[in-house]
């Protein structure tokens, strides 16, 4: 990273900011967390700290993103530098991103493998080793290496796929016959990804069984993630590493499911839920609830 001046920051802060402090910063060359930072590193201080004044007074840094929450005195704003911010988050991870643009490429790998029928906006990216069937990308959508697609998979604009998915496979819905034995039920049925999802590294997605799997705009979804025949995810929803959504349980707008939680079947999950840690949800949640464990409460 180059040297930065403090005047290069504010012109690369995509967000409405005051600055108090010192402004006789000398350079800026890295961004780390402000317990790591050096002399000339930018930091932001979450405002959730409990400790905010304190890791603010010991950081070795000399410009701190933070918000107004954080009682300033003299002697801090004499030694150091403070971009205020509604969103100090937000703003260092925008700034991340303007100093270190992300490096698009853009066309197919000449190991990848593409159905003839296959629809690819000529600005999206398909990696090595990668099987794209009878399906629709969109623009700007990157599908990092050894991902598996499957026919009747569509994916809009701007998405991002990590290495490893399998995206549109057939559910695990069976049928019992009379003698006790089990039959795979066909599903013919398709995925929608949606525009600026992000699907992480060894995920899984199965297609519908006659309706499609949706999953909705803006959602992130992290590594290991399985997703199950006919489940709908609604738009911003998180969906962190290791959860199991079971088949056909729909799921509202800017829900929050953390790690290694378990989802059952046939389930109605609404708007603005949070699902912690290790939970395994077995009752429909309505709107603003927290799952705990096994336990549904209202979120304070």
């Amino acid at each position: 990273m180059e040297k930065l001046s403090l005047e290069n920051i504010k012109k690369a802060l995509s967000v409405d900011f005051e600055f108090k402090g010192n402004s006789n910063l000398d350079y800026v060359d890295n961004f780390k967390s402000i317990i790591d930072a050096d002399e000339h590193s930018i930091v932001w201080c979450s405002p959730d700290n409990e400790n905010k004044l304190e890791l603010i007074s010991r950081t070795a840094s000399k410009l701190i993103i933070c918000d107004s929450t954080v009682q300033l005195n003299e002697s801090l704003l004499e030694k150091k530098g403070f971009i205020i911010v509604e969103n100090p988050k937000l703003a260092f991870t925008r700034l991340m991103r303007r100093i270190f643009p992300a490096k698009t490429e853009s066309g197919i790998h000449k190991s990848a493998t593409i159905h003839p029928e296959a629809e690819i906006a000529s600005s999206a990216y398909i990696g090595p080793n990668t099987y794209v069937g009878k399906c629709k990308i969109g623009k700007n959508t990157i599908l990092q290496g050894n991902n598996y697609i499957y026919d009747k998979t569509t994916i809009g604009d701007d998405v991002i796929i990590e290495a490893g998915a399998v995206l549109g496979a057939e559910g695990f819905g069976m049928a019992k016959t009379d003698e006790g034995k089990w039959e795979r039920l066909p599903h013919i049925g398709g995925l929608e990804i949606h525009d600026h999802v992000e699907i992480g590294a060894a995920t899984t997605i199965d297609r519908g069984t006659l309706d499609n799997t949706i999953i909705g705009a803006g959602t992130k979804i992290s590594k290991s993630v399985h997703i199950s025949h006919n489940v709908q995810i609604g738009k911003d929803c998180l969906i962190t590493g290791c959860v199991a959504i079971a088949g056909s349980t729909r799921i509202g707008d800017n829900v929050w499911i953390s790690p290694n939680a378990t989802l059952l079947n046939k389930l109605k999950i609404g708007n603005n839920v949070f699902i912690s840690i290790g939970a395994t949800v077995t009752q429909d949640i309505e709107d603003n609830f927290q799952a705990l464990g096994r336990k549904v409460l209202p979120k304070r």
